[in-house]
């Protein structure tokens, strides 16, 4: 099982298609694939944005009052060799695009990923 670094993201209401497409553009995307509410593809690590759909509102209601304005998810999923760069360019990517709160496994909502784009 991976490190999982979680982004609660308040898009406006962009369906999954549309906010991964936003996410992703100035990233290399290599093994894309989709389902109802959901893309995911490698970025250098493994990268799932989640949004329109039932059970992505019942995860985020769940998480905390904290993010309860998120109408996204994106899921950063680490394991072996972690491209920091990656997860570094993902994070400041989601930043200029919208209000963000991030959560990893270690940290919970405590978590700098300013800080730790300098390892």
């Amino acid at each position: 099982m991976g490190y999982e670094i979680r982004l609660y993201c308040r898009t406006g209401g962009l369906g999954a298609a549309a906010g991964f497409e936003a996410l992703t553009a100035e990233l290399p995307v290599e093994d894309r694939c989709d389902g109802e509410g959901w893309v995911s593809a490698d970025v250098g690590c493994q990268l799932e944005f989640s949004a329109g759909a039932p059970l992505v509102a019942t995860m985020i209601a769940e998480a905390s009052d904290r993010v309860a304005a998120a109408d996204a998810l994106v899921t950063l999923t680490l394991s072996g060799d972690v491209a920091w760069s990656a997860v570094t360019a993902v994070w400041r990517a989601a930043k200029s695009l919208w209000d963000v709160v991030p959560h990893d496994d270690g940290s919970g909502f405590a978590v700098d990923l300013d800080e730790r784009g300098t390892e």
